[in-house]
Order: structure tokens, then C-alpha cells, then sequence
């Protein structure tokens, strides 16, 4: 089924779609006779090129998201990200320094240090199951906000177990600090999808998930800075400030972005407009964001389920499994850098400090600053041009025409980061391995994120959900398996092995790209409420021919 997005997971099936040229692939929408069809809203992109047609099509309701202004949707937009970025950081800020922890806890070595890395991974995992759904019940902002306050309140926690056996509270503080910090990088998904067109979200979600990628390298980063010149809970004490920022922006500056763009659909009441009315309605605790206060309960309870279908959908695994792969290792990568470089030279390692270590992170900085860069400029442009090739239809595959750089680039960056390792080449050689892994890696995962969320419209953050739960669990895997894979068969094979499975999974991301429309009809046989896209819908309006007259008065 076609139809423009809403951020609800129950709005109607049934919707006028005023931009579609085609049958779509899903569930076809049937325009009732009774309505006149108009001529769709267009953006110009010049004087005499194609229009670019917009979708989802505007309301003519001021409150609709769509129509706010551009200043207004980039300082939504900001905070959000600043959001994500913060929360994101904060459960492994202590992923570089976790060996520098080992003597302050009574019988403890590096295996139990790295499992709290791999709490607070469990924690990215399970949480957006569990807290997620309360936004239809809240709404997202407010969730959002609370979830910061909690990521906050987590910080200040393991900072203070400095005691002999404070251990096992310290594991518990960062498992409960990845289910509050993951939290706003996946509801951002929704205001994306709630304030852009179309052709605008391929560069939002690029500056979005690789901002939040580069808060997972970027707060280790940072960690080692810190703990070089001061003891190691200042690199928890030191998140405090950026969390409450952006607890303090999300409260001042975001507004509640539900829309609901069903045929006869219920919206909610008007929100007060005086300011301080207007968060308190949307912050303690929410539920005047959301319509139909009659059936929030089962809201709540269908975003409970929602994710668990769309994990399960065949496109859905398709494309996870290689963002389970893709993704994981890097993280891998990201998580297990300790144990490889700060060892002593004697030892197999490189004897790095705390600081050198964080400097080496920034060759991953250099290569998600790159790919934020290379995706801003080609995320919406690429798949644009190859729908003008086709009479303008658009088809959400388009957009994967993105993944074929990075599916080349990661496999070589993993193979030369083996290599480097097992015969202890020189780190820059590891450093130009980090960069390749890095720049391909976050070329690739926010097209994965636009692709599956585009096809999965009106369910946008639950979609996020499901994609995020393949995103973590090879990292989070990795770190229980790491000691006996590289022991079975040494280290260069082990990451030579990961290259070889980055081959086979871009083999899935052909079928994908070549038959993915057909692969989506089967989503139906799980739940047709779930099964909406924009396929078929017409984007890309041709020009007209130029007249002489046109052509004298341009002269």
C-alpha cells in the first residue's frame, strides 16, 4: 500500500495518495470517484529542469510538519541530533580506558572490564523494545527528554563506584545507561520522516546516523583525552555537561512533530501556544501530544509488536543481515581497540597510552567525517537521477544504488587491518585500515536506515528499532567470542574472515537492489497494516519542451 508517512503506527490504510503516477507495488490505494484529483505540489530545481514533486504532498493545516518553515524544521532538526549524539556517547565513554579500571576492583581482569562494554551494548539493544512504545503514549519528545535524564543520572552512577567491590553496580550502571542513551537516535528517525520530503531525507539521515556513529567512536575518543590527565571517573563527570545541553535544548527548542495524514483521520487537540504551557504539555508528561486518548493503550501495545514484525519481514532481513555484518564489525573493531594496541610491545601489542590510543580513534573520525560529507552530497542525488531515467517513478531501491562504494572499500579495510595486525605492521598501516572501515561503514548504514524506514512509512521509528537490533548484535556477540574466534584461527584471519562475510552479505544487498520491490510483497503475509511505501508514486515531473518564444526572451 501506497500512502504519505504519519508518525502513527495505527493510522488508516486507506489514503488518498494526490502524487501517485503509478500502481504502487503493495496494496494498491483506490481514490474514491467523488474526489477530484489536483495537480500535485512541485519544487522547481531550475528554470528549465524536471520539478521534483513532493512527497509526502502538504496538508493545508499549519500544523502540519511539512509546512513549517525551513528554520524552524533545521533547529528541531539540531537539537535532535545533539540529542542522539549525547545519549549515544555516553554508555561507552569508557570504551578506551576500561583496562586503566582493572586495579580498583577486587579480583577482576580485562574480560570483566570488556563485559560492561558489552552491557551497555546490551543495553543499546533491548532498550528502544522497551521504552519506544511509551511515545505513542507520551509522545516522543517527551521521551526523548526523560530518556536524557535518565542517560544523565546513569553517568553520575558509575562514577561514583569507585569502591573495591563496587563492580558489579558499575556493570549494572552501564547496561541501564545504554537503554536511556540509545533511545533519542532512534526516535529521531520520526522527525526526519515527520518534517522532510522525500528528496530531503537521504541528506538528513546521512547527517543523523553518522552523527550518531561518530558519538560511538567519538565519546571513547574523548574518554582517552580525559583519562590521560585525571583519574578515570572524570571520563564519566565529563558527559554530564553535553547531556544536560542537550536535555535543556530538547526542552526549550522541540516540538512535538505527530501529524496524522490518514482520510478522516483524529487529530489532537491544539497544543497551548504560550511557551511555558506548551512544554509543560509536551514534557510532564505528554499526553496531550497524542489523539485518541480513547485507545492509547492499544497504541502502546502495537508498538510493543510492531518492531517484532518488521525484524522479522524478509526485506527486513535481507538488509539487517548485512547491516549486521557491515556494522557490527566496525563496532567490533571500535570496542576491542584496547586489547590490540595498549599491550606492551613485548607482548604483541603497541604500548599505547591512554592519549595515543585516543589519537589513533581520530583516523575513524576522518573516515565518518568523509562518509558524512560523500553522503550529504550523494544520498539524495544519485537515487534522484536514476528516477528521472524511469519517467520520474520513484521506487525506494533507488536509494541503495548508494551501498555499492562501501560494500567494495570495507571488505579491503578489514583485510588489511588482519594483515596488519598479524604480522605487527606499523599502526599507521592500522590507522589506514580504521579510515576505510569507518568511511565505508557509514556510507552504508544510513542509506540501510533510509531504505528500510522508507518502507515502512507510517512506522517509522519502530522500523528503527529493528534495524538497530541487527546494528548491535554482532558487536555485542563479538565481544563474548572474540578471545576463542581469534584463538581458533589467530587474528589475521579472524578479521580476514569478516572481510569475506562482508562479500556474501553484498550479494543480499543485490538481490535487494535488484528485486527488492518483489521481496516487500511478502511483508503483507505478516501484517498489511505495516506494509505501506511510497513505490510507484511519481517524483521526478519532466520539463516541457522549450518554445522559440522561451528561448528569445531568456536571450
Amino acid at each position: 500500500m501506497s500512502v504519505p508517512p504519519s508518525a502513527e503506527a495505527s493510522a488508516s490504510e486507506h489514503v488518498l495518495n494526490k502524487s501517485s503516477a503509478a500502481t504502487p507495488t503493495l496494496t494498491p490505494t483506490v481514490t474514491p470517484p467523488s474526489i477530484a484529483i489536483t495537480a500535485p505540489k512541485s519544487m522547481a530545481t531550475g528554470p528549465h529542469d524536471a520539478s521534483i514533486i513532493l512527497i509526502p504532498q502538504p496538508s493545508d493545516d499549519a500544523d502540519d510538519p511539512l509546512n513549517w518553515s525551513i528554520t524552524k524544521k533545521i533547529i528541531i532538526f539540531a537539537c535532535i541530533c545533539f540529542a542522539g549524539f549525547a545519549g549515544q556517547m555516553s554508555p561507552n565513554s569508557n570504551q578506551l580506558t576500561f583496562v586503566l579500571q582493572i586495579p580498583n576492583y577486587v579480583n577482576r581482569n580485562q574480560a570483566d572490564m570488556l563485559n560492561t562494554v558489552a552491557a551497555a551494548l546490551a543495553g543499546w539493544m533491548l532498550g528502544p523494545f522497551i521504552l519506544v512504545p511509551w511515545a505513542a503514549l507520551v509522545g516522543r519528545s517527551s521521551v526523548i527528554f526523560w530518556s536524557l535524564i535518565g542517560t544523565m543520572a546513569c553517568q553520575i552512577w558509575a562514577a561514583k563506584m569507585t569502591g573495591p567491590n563496587d563492580f558489579i553496580s558499575f556493570a549494572v550502571s552501564r547496561a541501564f545507561c545504554g537503554v536511556f542513551g540509545v533511545i533519542p537516535a532512534i526516535l529521531g528517525t520520526g522527525y526526519i520522516m515527520d518534517m522532510f520530503f522525500l528528496h530531503q531525507r537521504g541528506k538528513a539521515f546521512a547527517i543523523f546516523e553518522v552523527l550518531i556513529i561518530f558519538a560511538v567512536v567519538g565519546g571513547g575518543t574523548l574518554g582517552g583525552f580525559i583519562a590521560e590527565y585525571g583519574p578515570w571517573t572524570e571520563v564519566f563527570w565529563w558527559t554530564v555537561g553535553p547531556i544536560g545541553a542537550a536535555a535543556l535544548s530538547v526542552f526549550v527548542f522541540v516540538e512535538d512533530t505527530t501529524f496524522n495524514r490518514g482520510t478522516n483521520a483524529v487529530q489532537r487537540p491544539p497544543l497551548p501556544k504560550a511557551w511555558v504551557a506548551n512544554r509543560i504539555a509536551t514534557f510532564f508528561p505528554g499526553v496531550k501530544t497524542q489523539a485518541g486518548t480513547h485507545c492509547k493503550r492499544t497504541a502502546v501495545f502495537r508498538r510493543f509488536i510492531v518492531p517484532l514484525q518488521i525484524t522479522i519481514t524478509p526485506i527486513t532481513l535481507l538488509v539487517g543481515t548485512f547491516v549486521f555484518v557491515a556494522l557490527g564489525l566496525p563496532i567490533m573493531q571500535a570496542s576491542t581497540l584496547a586489547i590490540y594496541l595498549m599491550p606492551p610491545i613485548s607482548a604483541g601489542g603497541y604500548g599505547f597510552s591512554a592519549l595515543q590510543l585516543a589519537f589513533f580513534t581520530m583516523t575513524a573520525w576522518a573516515g565518518i567525517i568523509s562518509a558524512q560529507l560523500y553522503g550529504y552530497l550523494s544520498n539524495d542525488r544519485i537515487p534522484l537521477a536514476v528516477a528521472r531515467r524511469v519517467s520520474g517513478i520513484w521506487r525506494p531501491e533507488y536509494r541503495l544504488a548508494n551501498t555499492l562504494l562501501p560494500g567494495i572499500l570495507l571488505p579491503i579495510g578489514l583485510a588489511v587491518y588482519g594483515v596488519g595486525l598479524q604480522l605487527h605492521l606499523h599502526y599507521m598501516v592500522l590507522a589506514l585500515a580504521s579510515f576505510l572501515i569507518w568511511f565505508a561503514a557509514l556510507l552504508a548504514l544510513p542509506v540501510c536506515y533510509n531504505y528500510i524506514i522508507e518502507c515502512f512509512v507510517q512506522t517509522p521509528v519502530e522500523a528503527s528499532v529493528a534495524l538497530n537490533s541487527y546494528r548491535i548484535a554482532f558487536g555485542l556477540m563479538s565481544v563474548f567470542i572474540i578471545t576463542q574466534w581469534q584463538s581458533a584461527v589467530g587474528v589475521g584471519w579472524m578479521w580476514g574472515m569478516g572481510a569475506l562475510f562482508v562479500l556474501l552479505v553484498d550479494g543480499l544487498m543485490v538481490v535487494v537492489l535488484l528485486w527488492g520491490h518483489e521481496v516487500r510483497k511478502y511483508t503483507n503475509r505478516i501484517s498489511e497494516k505495516i506494509a505501506v511505501t511510497e513505490d510507484g508514486q511519481k517524483i521526478i515531473e519532466q520539463p516541457s519542451a522549450i518554445s522559440s518564444e522561451d528561448v528569445e526572451r531568456d536571450i
